[in-house]
């Protein structure tokens, strides 16, 4: 695998360029993609590089900031998600037998993988709520295990 970090960067104030940051120079024309010159709201740009060595999951932007979704990928991302964790990260075989269900997702929210909790953050990175599986915990256990 190739520690080498590409960047893509387009936007109003930069030339469009795609540089490899293990040489620092412009790659050939051949391998930058055609872009229309306009510009519009409808753009989306990279304003710096990622390490992805160290990165072991990627995430779907799945709250239709970006795309329209249709239930049909939504199931295709939870089935694949699920064949990841079973094969790449060793979680029991059981849990394949999991459906997908529509209407118990939740947006923004993060997973305490040490004790099994998902947490519902606020701006300001405090916890809100927290359900354990399908359970909600109540204030008074969710200040017990997070103080806030």
């Amino acid at each position: 695998r190739s520690s080498r970090i590409l960047s893509f960067n387009r936007s109003p104030l930069n030339s469009e360029r795609l540089t490899s940051s293990s040489r620092r120079s412009p790659l050939p024309a051949s391998v930058v993609p055609q872009i229309s010159p306009t510009l519009s709201d409808d753009n989306i740009f990279c304003n710096r590089e990622l390490n992805m060595n160290q990165i072991q999951a990627v995430g779907f932007d799945m709250d239709y900031t970006l795309a329209q979704y249709k239930e049909a990928f939504d199931l295709l991302a939870y089935n694949g998600a699920k064949n990841k964790l079973i094969e790449w990260m060793k979680y029991p075989n059981e849990i394949s037998e999991l459906n997908y269900t529509p209407d118990i997702t939740r947006r923004g929210c993060m997973v305490d993988k040490k004790r099994g909790n998902v947490l519902k953050l606020d701006q300001h990175r405090y916890v809100r709520a927290v359900e354990h599986g399908l359970t909600p915990l109540s204030r008074e256990e969710r200040k017990a295990v997070y103080r806030s």
